[in-house]
């Protein structure tokens, strides 16, 4: 999935800023066009949303309309830009483009600046994380941003959305906010300082840009605002639990911090959970039925249905991969939906001593995503608990996935395409979230 991407993100910028100008490489119009040429036929022969007719033949005449309008050259960022946009078009937050972290690398190591500040999205506003001074007074964590360097922050945001693959959709800021550097940088180009126009206040805020060894000097003089990625925590009566849990990659600590977990919650005798999944941007199946295990253990299934498109490359990639599934797919003609057999989607729970029998409560939000979502969608659908929010989980419930990954022939960006179709409980509109069944905790 596209979230693991983010992991890279710490090396953005760790060069250490010299007197060298940085110069970008550009890309010849048949460079350019080969390229497109090339995403253009891997996504219409892979993506299941192209067996479409109609949403086929859009996008790839948006694809045509791009190639026509090509300049003579284009840098790695502008073709970044480009065709990072136009996978967007999908609407698929597993199909997208891996950021050209390379040119970041140039850029910083040739006296490249980045911005003295972080942020945050909420409720499709940018507001500040972290503002690293020299000036300790200055203090605006929270603080909303109008602008920066005159750029409306709500185009500022839309334009970051589109490249990190969801266009307008909250589903995808965690990405925003990983990449808001490098993405402001990428789109409006280098600025020496940053012009901030808040709404607490009339006046605008310049923040001067920092090299490296400025930016890390600052940073290390401020705590690290991470938070920890699973919490348990215990009303004074020990009859309540909250339970928080920020991923589902699934590492050895998830699995030994949940089993610590409901051991405490049963010793402890708690009849009510309490289980936060709020910006939670989803992991791996297999620690979503971790999770369950604890939960329920009656047989269920995460998914109604999982069809995979079939093609030359998925066939490729399942012959040593998967070959008990090759067997059955090679034999089936390029561009049909495979779909997997009911009772391979069954899930039989693994025993849990511990298991929890009290009041569940699963809270979501807008950016509760993929593999999160997925669970809401099995406590739904399941009646295991009830589902609390203001808004549907940010992932739809027909949504792709299982990405396949690729590089383009002349400008080497990366990108991956998703060949399966799933379609996860929690409601009936296939084109929203899981809906909250209720606002409010009891």
């Amino acid at each position: 999935m596209k979230n693991f991407i983010l992991l890279s993100f710490v090396f953005i910028i760790t060069y250490h800023a010299c007197s060298q100008k940085y110069t970008p490489y550009n890309f010849s119009n048949v460079d350019i066009k080969n390229d497109l040429q090339f995403l253009k036929e891997k996504c219409t022969s892979i993506h299941p949303k192209f067996l479409d007719e109609n949403f086929s033949k859009s996008w790839s005449n948006t694809c045509d309309s791009i190639i026509k309008t090509l300049k003579d050259s284009t840098s790695m960022n502008d073709s970044f830009i480009i065709m990072s946009k136009l996978l967007s078009e999908i609407e698929d937050t597993h199909t997208g483009f891996n950021f050209p972290f390379e040119e970041r690398q140039k850029y910083m190591s040739n006296g490249g600046l980045c911005m003295p500040f972080t942020i945050l999205v909420k409720n499709n506003k940018l507001f500040f994380n972290q503002y690293f001074s020299k000036n300790p007074n200055i203090q605006l964590s929270d603080v909303e941003i109008v602008s920066i360097n005159a750029i409306d922050s709500r185009k500022t945001l839309s334009d970051l959305r589109s490249i990190v693959g969801v266009n307008n959709r909250e589903c995808g800021d965690y990405a925003v906010e990983k990449f808001f550097n490098m993405g402001f940088w990428m789109l409006y180009g280098e600025s020496e300082k940053y012009l901030i126009q808040t709404v607490s206040s009339d006046s605008i805020l310049t923040a001067k840009a920092l090299t490296n060894d400025q930016y890390f000097a600052l940073k290390n003089q401020y705590p690290n605002p991470q938070q920890n990625q699973y919490k348990l925590e215990f009303s004074k009566n020990n009859q309540v639990a909250n339970l928080s849990i920020k991923s589902f990659f699934g590492d050895d600590n998830f699995y030994t911090f949940l089993s610590n977990s409901f051991d405490s919650i049963k010793q402890k005798e708690c009849c009510t959970l309490i289980l936060d999944v709020k910006n939670n941007p989803g992991g791996r199946s297999c620690a979503v039925d971790s999770l369950l295990n604890y939960l329920t253990n009656k047989p269920y299934g995460q998914y109604a249905s999982i069809g995979i498109r079939v093609s030359d490359e998925i066939k490729t990639l399942y012959k040593t991969k998967y070959p008990q599934l090759y067997n059955i797919i090679n034999h089936l003609n390029n561009n049909t939906i495979y779909n997997l057999k009911d009772s391979t989607l069954i899930h039989i729970p693994t025993p849990k001593k511990s298991l929890f029998n009290g009041d569940l409560f699963v809270i979501i939000n807008e950016r509760t995503n993929s593999a999160a979502a997925t669970f809401a969608g099995v406590v739904k659908e399941n009646k295991l608990g009830v589902i609390v929010g203001n808004k549907p989980t940010g992932e739809h419930l027909k949504y792709y996935g299982d990405f396949i990954s690729f590089k383009l022939p002349n400008t080497k960006l990366e990108f991956f395409i998703s060949p399966k179709e799933f379609i996860q409980f929690g409601g009936t509109n296939f084109n929203a979230g899981v809906e909250p069944d209720t606002s409010t905790l009891p």
